[in-house]
């Protein structure tokens, strides 16, 4: 979605995230400017955005935080490193600003999750990270050749214990 004429296209940062905690968001750092030490130069500014609203309202939060993304130029994006991404958030772009925006408690926790994991263990080579994100919010493993993520693999079937007394 492309707004016309965003009024608002050359705030600071900053000053999105106080609107969006103003409207009952959650905002927080994340990606590889945050995972890795030393950070990769010339990437995106990543913010996951978790809308926090009960099931009533959650409609009308969404709506709100969709006009005020696209009234400070935002536009949003798909991202095919992602699996069934649509249900879960939706990625807004701004020049170098990447904004993950979920209502999905479950997809935010598993989010923060996986980026602290990938800060402690500093991984720098970026099929690694999207690799740990698949396993985690998804379950999925990561085919690097494909450089998508597929199904988790079946696992594997356990033998039966026996019950048996044992014998020595």
């Amino acid at each position: 979605m492309k707004h016309p004429n965003p009024p608002h296209r050359d705030q600071s940062i900053d000053v999105v995230i106080s609107v969006l905690q103003y409207l009952q968001c959650r905002v927080g750092r994340c990606g590889s400017r945050v995972t890795c030490n030393p950070p990769p130069r010339n990437t995106d500014a990543d913010y996951l955005v978790e809308i926090i609203a009960d099931e009533r309202r959650r409609l009308d939060a969404v709506s709100k935080v969709i006009d005020a993304l696209s009234d400070f130029g935002f536009e949003w994006e798909g991202n095919g490193h992602y699996q069934d991404g649509a249900s879960t958030f939706m990625s807004w772009r701004r020049g170098e600003v990447n904004l993950i925006v979920t209502s999905t408690a479950e997809f935010a926790e598993k989010h923060r999750l996986a980026t602290r994991l990938c800060t402690k263990l500093n991984l720098m080579n970026k099929v690694d990270r999207i690799a740990l994100f698949q396993a985690i919010l998804y379950g999925a493993d990561f085919d690097p050749s494909l450089n998508k993520a597929g199904p988790a693999p079946p696992r594997p079937e356990l033998p039966e214990l026996s019950t048996a007394e044992p014998t020595f």
